[in-house]
């Protein structure tokens, strides 16, 4: 796709291009130098599940799409990984080169839209990302960029969040609208399963279906104790449940993999 082509398409989706912008330039970013996926607590499942399908990334060359503050281009670097970080917003992308001059982490950050990544045929060993693409107007299209942009027997993997939990909807429509842009679209399992027919593979695996209750205790108790007691047992009722495939799309977060063959 050429310079011309790739404008006229991102033309189409300016307007949500530019709420998206705007939205996240204004966050704060907070700064750590420590970056392990299983510390964050409530989504210490997915993040595992997604450091398994990732495997040994030593020496491979890793797009992270909407990077954001960069913890997972910092892990990913961590890993050995060479990577390249891209964010729509230019605020967060000179954060991240900022802390990845203080970590001392060699990687390549630049503002770019993600809906259709501009790199070269063939230049991605890995293309990930954490709860970004449920952002983006045209997920299909997306695919086949990433599809065009891995080498042979690369991947993606993702984690985003499905859209059919009632809890959690609950959550966003009443007691946390503001913390989300109005253009974002939490996937239906079948723009995963899009993924695999254009990848002509894919693995999926789903979490949360009823522990997302836990997160009421934390709003309206403020009490940590009385949440990690909610959190643990509501795992234990729902773990079982996995196993029933129509409520797999009833689950909250999502982690998926197609690799180019």
């Amino acid at each position: 796709m050429d310079l011309k082509d790739r404008q006229k398409i991102l033309s189409n989706y300016e307007n949500i291009f530019k709420n998206e912008r705007d939205y996240y330039s204004m966050k704060k970013p907070t700064s750590t130098s420590e970056f392990d996926l299983e510390k964050e607590q409530f989504f210490k499942k997915v993040n595992i599940k997604l450091k398994q399908i990732l495997g040994d990334i030593k020496g491979k060359q890793v797009l992270d799409v909407g990077c954001g503050i960069g913890s997972l281009s910092f892990y990913l670097a961590q890993e050995g990984a060479n990577v390249v970080g891209i964010d729509l917003s230019g605020e967060l992308i000179e954060y991240c080169k900022e802390q990845s001059k203080k970590l001392g982490y060699s990687i390549e950050f630049r503002e770019m839209n993600a809906q259709i990544p501009d790199f070269d045929e063939e230049s991605f060993d890995i293309i990930v990302g954490s709860r970004i693409i449920h952002h983006l107007p045209d997920l299909n299209l997306f695919y086949k960029v990433c599809k065009r942009i891995l080498k042979k027997n690369g991947f993606i993997a993702f984690i985003e969040p499905l859209k059919k939990n009632p809890i959690v909807q609950l959550n966003r429509k009443y007691f946390a609208p503001e913390e989300r842009t109005i253009h974002e679209h939490p996937l239906y399992i079948r723009e995963v399963i899009n993924a695999g027919k254009i990848f002509g593979n894919l693995e999926h695996y789903e979490f949360f279906l009823l522990s997302p209750l836990a997160m009421y205790f934390s709003r309206f108790i403020n009490k940590p104790y009385i949440f990690k007691i909610a959190y643990k047992f509501l795992n234990l009722i729902e773990k079982p449940l996995y196993k029933i495939n129509f409520l797999r799309e009833y689950c909250w977060q999502t982690v998926f993999k197609c690799k180019k063959l």
